[in-house]
């Protein structure tokens, strides 16, 4: 082995540490920089949407629910969902099927289950989704695939309610608190009976 180009290489490997700490600082400082202005804008946003001014609530939301950063949505589908105002919950229940591509409900009986009640769930699971096919947000009208649909079957969204039709079932859901469907699944034969059903959007 040649030592005398040992020198050399340790200081080559000595300006490539001290090197990759400062560019490690640079990445740290303009990480937090970039933290520091992404939390401004989504506090800024958090205040229009609770402006005392419908139109400029509704605005803000529906760029915050139309935004790539995850955060913000997130923040916009919260407050949305939660909100005294029944228009701005309209927006984010729509939001939330240009957003989604499976809608699973959570199934139960009545009080008094029937047979082919208690036949159906067992063979569901006590689940009933369906797959979002296609989804007009003017409209609020969409197609889905699956349920109790071998094919395509449609649905509307309409203000906060949502009501669909498949093969042998009909849905008529309501949102209820927070970004909770609530509602019920009223089925003829072979699945024949009424279903408590639920889903969760957040």
């Amino acid at each position: 082995m040649n030592w005398s180009f040992t020198p050399r290489y340790l200081l080559l490997s000595v300006m490539l540490v001290c090197l990759s700490n400062t560019v490690s600082a640079q990445s740290a400082e303009e990480l937090l920089k970039e933290i520091s202005e992404r939390k401004d804008r989504i506090n800024q946003f958090r205040a229009l949407l609770n402006d005392p001014d419908q139109s400029t609530r509704l605005a803000a939301l529906d760029v915050m629910l139309k935004s790539d950063d995850l955060a913000m949505k997130e923040v916009a589908y919260g407050i949305g969902f939660n909100s005294a105002d029944d228009a701005m919950r309209a927006v984010a229940l729509k939001a939330k099927f240009r957003d989604i591509t499976v809608m699973p409900f959570k199934v139960i009986s009545g009080e008094e289950e029937t047979e082919s009640e208690k036949s159906t769930l067992k063979k569901w699971a006590g689940t009933y989704s369906f797959d979002l096919k296609e989804f007009n947000e003017d409209t609020g009208q969409f197609t889905f695939r699956g349920g109790d649909s071998s094919g395509i079957a449609t649905g509307q969204v309409s203000g906060t309610g949502l009501k669909f039709a498949g093969i042998y079932c009909q849905g008529f859901f309501m949102l209820g608190d927070s970004a909770n469907l609530v509602g019920e699944l009223r089925c003829k034969n072979p699945y024949e009976g009424t279903y408590t059903a639920t889903a969760r959007l957040q």
